[in-house]
């Protein structure tokens, strides 16, 4: 009886680490990626202000993005670096 509850408690850990891993990453792809194409598109249609307050606004929305987007990719490898360490 043991050794069953030993071993769903494994495997109970080992899901938590990958679906917690697996968030981490699609949370900072899609930041990113929202962030970029915010960037990409910012210059579409011919704009040639680059003061115009829409595509400030754009710019200032896509940086925060990014950045988001790299703080979710620190916490996953502090995650990884952490968790890693008290499993195995």
């Amino acid at each position: 009886m043991n050794t069953q509850s030993a071993t769903a408690v494994k495997t109970r850990r080992c899901l938590k680490k990958i679906s917690t891993s697996i968030s981490l990453m699609i949370l900072t792809l899609g930041f990113s990626l929202l962030g970029f194409l915010t960037f990409i598109n910012s210059n579409r249609g011919g704009m040639i202000t680059a003061l115009s307050f829409e595509n400030s606004f754009a710019m200032v929305g896509s940086s925060i993005s990014i950045v988001l987007g790299i703080a979710f990719l620190v916490a996953a490898s502090i995650y990884w670096s952490r968790y890693s360490r008290i499993i195995d």
